[in-house]
């Protein structure tokens, strides 16, 4: 392919690095990245439908330089690659990340440079798409030593129920748009007491959607609870079809969902000292909608600069003077 769009410049504040320093205070990354797309037939027809819109891949590149908690420079510059390779009409992207560190008498920078291609690609998936229309070969071109391997037929209902089945889901998947991450945060003044919690929804195109809710009478725990729901609500009502990396400052919600709900199941739901399990219908719903979507849980300190951690909590703390 010869035709290339270069994004130059893009610069955005973020906490990506191995110095505590960094972690807290943060810094500015800039970021240039070369896409290789096929727009040809936009330098004839002059139409934005033929081309590929570069403000999508911009809104992407700084999302992730605002959201992303890694240690190494390199793993950002993955990320940003691999979310560019995410639109289909890329076939290829260089991706050069550049950072100035607060290292002592060092006045330079630091720039990593990642190219990646796409798995499959633009002319392939041209190809898959028209052999998916070709018409299904005839049982009568079938030779009759294969014929006793063929599946039993369908009825016509079972046939109607299963092509109805498969709509219903694609149409729901087509409507989902792509999750980048999810930061969900809970907040409680006097717990127990009034509480609100906050839920961000970080998409590939750089936009973001904000759920939240509050209780007059609640924890804090409670709350933590309550955005991870619905955060998996969320995701259940929207699939991805890959795993979703979900942040939450709450220890006590990640130690619940990958260590302590497997033994309060095993004993119904007590703990090791034959005490019932506190919030035990929020864990129940919690391992319900864990079990049936596709998340990564991580943890990430609480109050450390981290933006969609501070903006979860500055959600949940608006909810709360809702309610008191």
């Amino acid at each position: 392919m010869n035709t290339k769009i270069y994004l130059k410049g893009v610069r955005a504040y973020g906490y990506v690095g191995l110095l505590p320093e960094e972690n807290v205070l943060g810094q500015w990354f800039e970021v240039d990245a070369t896409l290789w797309v096929d727009f040809e037939a936009a330098t004839y027809s002059d139409r934005l439908e033929d081309t590929y819109d570069y403000r999508q891949s911009i809104r992407v590149i700084e999302n992730l330089i605002k959201t992303a908690k890694f240690a190494l420079v390199e793993r950002l510059a993955g990320a940003i690659a691999d979310q560019l390779l995410a639109d289909t009409r890329v076939e290829q992207v260089l991706v050069r990340v550049i950072k100035r560190p607060p290292i002592p008498e060092f006045q330079g920078s630091i720039t990593v440079e990642v190219i990646r291609r796409s798995a499959i690609p633009a002319n392939q998936l041209t190809i898959e798409a028209n052999l998916s229309e070709s018409p299904k070969t005839s049982l009568e071109k079938i030779p009759e030593r294969n014929l006793e391997q063929l599946p039993e037929k369908k009825t016509k209902s079972q046939e109607k129920a299963s092509e109805d089945s498969q709509e219903k889901f694609l149409e729901k998947t087509k409507k989902s748009k792509s999750i980048a991450s999810i930061y969900t945060d809970g907040a409680c003044s006097g717990n127990p007491g009034a509480g609100g919690w906050g839920t961000l929804i970080n998409f590939s195109d750089g936009t973001v959607e904000e759920l939240s809710g509050s209780s007059r009478q609640t924890t804090n725990n409670q709350m933590e609870m309550q955005a991870a729901i619905a955060a998996l609500e969320y995701l259940t009502e929207n699939p991805q079809s890959v795993a979703i990396p979900l942040y939450t400052d709450s220890k006590y919600v990640i130690d619940g969902v990958s260590k302590w709900v497997k033994n309060w199941k095993r004993n119904n739901w007590q703990t090791s000292s034959k005490q019932a399990v506190k919030n035990q219908e929020l864990w129940q719903h919690l391992d319900q909608l864990n079990s049936n979507t596709k998340v990564q849980w991580h943890w990430v300190e609480g109050h450390s600069g981290n933006p969609g951690n501070e903006r979860c909590d500055a959600i949940a703390r608006q909810q709360i003077y809702r309610k008191v």
